[in-house]
């Protein structure tokens, strides 16, 4: 971490130290939880499940240097107003010290594959940092920010959110030049109600953009083509409208491929060692990007072959000669179509295991029921179902069985 005394911390949180003698004294790092080695750090107290203030004198006896506190103590703190707030406006203000180039990314689903596809990409070149694992939130963001030294050229930050007005914050505090958006689906659409109010939630990373800088949009997305035509905008897709194209997508079952051609003549051939469409269009979004930045289209491909997801995102595992596609992380109706498109193409005995998918609302049942449906008209041979919703991705099944010439067993736990 760039070297910053406390006394410009406070100013930055808008918050008093209460131990004035301490105004100069260095910060190391920051953290918010106690389990940590606190050594030279400052000690977010934060309210949740479980309230930071309870735990600022621990903190403190295992080397943290001060604690943000809503509450006056008799222990070295900055005294905010809001302790989680206070962490952003400091995150704010460190990444305002730094050099570093933002880019911001967000979307419904593949923002993490494409955030660590871009950082992976653009490492040929620069020195990179990214949001750490999934750390994309009030508290993540921050962190991963706190964890950039001043030596970081370009930052690669990933924004989630669950409600409006979450993007909006996030991108307040690291105000991104360069900006992706992978696409509007429906995760959430239980807190947010339509995906005309998912679109107008993932826009808010457009509020803090330096339009200096670029965005760049799935342009196969009805809700993002509305941006056609605005400065500084540009689309990537299968369509040959958009100003980077994937053609000839093949998949191969456990590997995939796609020509990558753009407006202005490149043309090179991407080889994954990842399957399915989606990923095509994810690391279409790095090839944008690392075009944008520099990178030879020879070294992107270089970069792109060798690429391998986080975990439990297509992660391919063989047992003993069987398969296993492990794209547990989290669920969508548009990522678990994507999951079951995968293992349909893939030869052999085709087995899906599917569980629940959350925040989706009064449209639950339906969207599990469309699954089971999916599922069965894309040939999986065994469909075993388990969770809360399990019934209805086992009705869907059934009664698209019940259609088909030759029904899938079916299994419901």
């Amino acid at each position: 971490m760039k070297s910053i005394n406390l006394e410009m911390a406070a100013l930055a949180m808008g918050g008093v130290l209460n131990w004035t003698n301490l105004s100069n004294v260095p910060i190391a790092g920051a953290s918010f939880d106690s389990r940590e080695d606190q050594t030279g750090k400052i000690f977010f107290a934060i309210r949740g499940k479980r309230d930071g203030h309870r735990y600022m004198a621990e903190a403190i006896n295992k080397g943290a240097i001060c604690a943000v506190s809503q509450i006056q103590t008799d222990l070295p703190a900055i005294i905010v107003p809001d302790t989680l707030w206070a962490m952003g406006d400091f995150a704010q203000f460190y990444l305002s010290q730094l050099k570093a180039t933002v880019i911001g990314i967000t979307g419904s689903n593949g923002k993490t594959t494409v955030k660590d596809m871009v950082a992976a990409v653009l490492s040929r070149k620069y020195r990179v940092a990214k949001t750490l694992g999934n750390y994309n939130n009030h508290l993540g963001l921050p962190m991963t920010i706190f964890n950039m030294d001043e030596n970081t050229e370009i930052a690669v930050l990933e924004l989630g959110m669950n409600h409006r007005g979450e993007i909006y914050r996030l991108s307040e505090i690291c105000k991104p030049k360069y900006v992706v958006i992978t696409n509007i689906g429906t995760a959430h659409i239980e807190n947010l109600g339509s995906q005309e109010e998912i679109f107008a939630a993932k826009s808010e990373i457009l509020d803090f953009w330096d339009e200096r800088g670029k965005v760049f949009l799935k342009g196969d997305d009805v809700f993002l083509r509305e941006y056609k035509g605005r400065k500084n905008y540009r689309f990537f897709g299968v369509k040959n409208d958009n100003d980077y194209m994937a053609t000839e997508i093949k998949s191969y079952g456990l590997d995939s491929e796609f020509t990558l051609k753009t407006k202005e003549g490149i043309e090179q051939e991407i080889k994954l060692s990842i399957p399915g469409e989606h990923m095509a269009i994810n690391a279409l979004a790095a090839c944008a990007l690392g075009l944008e930045f520099g990178i030879a289209p020879h070294e992107i491909a270089e970069t792109l072959a060798d690429f391998m997801p986080s975990d439990r995102r297509m992660n391919i595992i063989d047992v003993d000669g069987v398969t296993i596609i492990d794209d547990s992380y989290n669920a969508s109706p548009d990522s678990m179509r994507a999951a079951i498109d995968v293992l349909a193409k893939i030869s052999g005995r085709k087995i899906a295991i599917l569980g629940d998918m959350f925040e989706l609302g009064d449209l639950s049942h339906d969207f599990h029921y469309d699954i089971g449906v999916y599922a069965v008209k894309k040939g999986i041979n065994l469909i075993i179902a388990i969770g809360e919703n399990a019934r209805y991705i086992y009705a869907g099944a059934v009664d698209a069985a019940n259609e088909a010439v030759n029904a899938a067993e079916i299994s419901n736990r």
